[in-house]
């Protein structure tokens, strides 16, 4: 009890500060939203742009290439040569990288606020001026592969993880990660790339944050001069939606691996329903985040049943989620054994057969890690810049008030309502031993 008064004393000291925090929105002519915050607490800024384009835009035969154009906004523009942003970290300190999510690709950088104007015009010459140079593109090519390799073929977590969205989504594009298939990677052409460039990177596609030591009217015309001109396009999906799911599905993968393990998914509304989708992050903590948590303590501390476990609300912007439950076993368990304990604890939730104290633990979990999100410029900007993105800001500024006022009725229902045999699906991941990484030399390159 007495770690749950301390946690509310530090939410109560830190969300005035957090209240006084706000972005300035404003839309230029050609589509781009831009949000600026003024924060002079350091001597630094961080731009983040935003595009909405994913592996929910991708077709079989280009999957994974949002995360290859990703790669190739590094390798040089009509402005800025290769490398030109790594080397300006580099001289300025600070930190610049980029990540491909199933909805969204998103660049960012931290840096003294000397170098803005630079890290600006980097990202607008991005937009419409990429050269996207042949023989780049094939050494980049190989790069991705190989991180393919190492990210999924080469790791039991990676690739269970991989084929779980497989075997759960059977029509939507959200049956492969954002990194794609291993064969679409290697036969990719840079007619595709280009063709993928020119539909999606339009400002009335991005979002684009600023914040940090900044003036915001001088930042303003900074980015009107170094983005209006760029044209709008028509962005237009034609996105696969995900039939019903009508019975449990199950499968089973060998892969190299010190420990069985499990994957069990639930499908979930997309996040623009704003449906439960809270009281789905409530479940992930009342269940899973931390020694306290109810599966994790009884399975895992307690009785010993399961090695590890973790699990997690994966929502989607255009089509159905997945609740996400992983699990490493024991060699005196089975499969089955360990997926009945797993139901064990659902089933607890279902019945409500957990305190209201662990309930307000996990609202002050839920809570305190919605605080320390804000705590450096590239989570607030990221947070923003996704929020914005997909009309979602009135959610995710509301979302402490809407966290306290969950009761446990509520989550019963959305347990019995998602958390359900029919909408199950099943991986089950056998050990393997003696079996070498896979490779393939003709596919050389190294990680970014």
């Amino acid at each position: 009890m007495r770690r749950i008064v301390l946690l509310l004393l530090i939410i109560v000291l830190l969300l005035p500060s957090l209240a006084n925090a706000s972005f300035i929105h404003y839309k230029l002519n050609n589509g781009l939203n831009v949000y600026l915050e003024k924060d002079c607490s350091l001597p630094i800024v961080n731009v983040t742009i935003l595009y909405k384009v994913g592996c929910v835009d991708e077709y079989n035969s280009i999957t994974g290439i949002s995360h290859m154009l990703e790669h190739m906004n590094f390798r040089g523009s009509k402005h800025y040569k290769d490398g030109f942003i790594d080397d300006l970290t580099m001289k300025y300190g600070g930190i610049d990288n980029a990540q491909t999510s199933f909805d969204f690709t998103v660049y960012f950088t931290t840096i003294s606020k000397k170098a803005l104007k630079q890290v600006l015009g980097f990202y607008a010459d991005n937009m419409d001026n990429l050269l996207l140079d042949k023989q780049k593109f094939l050494k980049e090519r190989s790069v991705v592969y190989q991180e393919r390799l190492w990210r999924i073929d080469n790791s039991a977590d990676g690739f269970l993880y991989f084929t779980l969205h497989n075997i759960a989504y059977k029509a939507s594009p959200y049956r492969w990660t954002p990194i794609g298939f291993s064969y679409d990677i290697m036969h990719y052409t840079i007619k595709e790339l280009r063709n993928y460039y020119e539909r999606y990177y339009a400002p009335n596609n991005a979002v684009l944050v600023v914040s940090g030591d900044i003036n915001a009217n001088t930042v303003l015309n900074l980015v009107k001069r170094l983005f209006g001109s760029k044209k709008p396009k028509p962005i237009v999906r034609h996105i696969t939606k995900e039939p019903p799911q009508l019975g449990r599905r199950i499968a089973y993968i060998m892969k190299p691996s010190e420990f069985k393990k499990i994957a069990i998914a639930f499908k979930i509304p997309s996040i623009k329903d704003e449906k439960d989708s809270a009281v789905l992050d409530l479940i992930t903590y009342l269940l899973f985040d931390g020694k306290t948590a109810i599966a994790y303590n009884d399975l895992v501390r307690k009785k010993h049943v399961l090695v590890d476990i973790d699990g997690w609300n994966e929502g989607r912007i255009w089509d159905k989620g997945l609740y996400e439950i992983f699990a490493d076993i024991p060699k005196s368990e089975g499969f089955e054994e360990a997926r009945m304990y797993i139901w064990g604890e659902i089933n607890k939730i279902k019945r409500g057969d957990f305190s209201q104290e662990l309930l307000e633990v996990a609202k002050e979990k839920a809570e305190m890690n919605y605080i320390l999100s804000k705590e450096t410029l590239r989570e607030r900007n990221m947070n923003e810049a996704f929020y914005a993105a997909f009309g979602l800001l009135d959610y995710y500024k509301n979302y402490l008030k809407i966290i306290d006022g969950i009761t446990k009725e509520n989550i019963k229902k959305v347990v019995k309502e998602y958390f359900v045999q029919k909408h199950e699906t099943d991986v089950y991941l056998v050990p393997q031993k003696n079996v070498k990484p896979a490779i393939n030399l003709k596919f050389k390159g190294s990680l970014r």
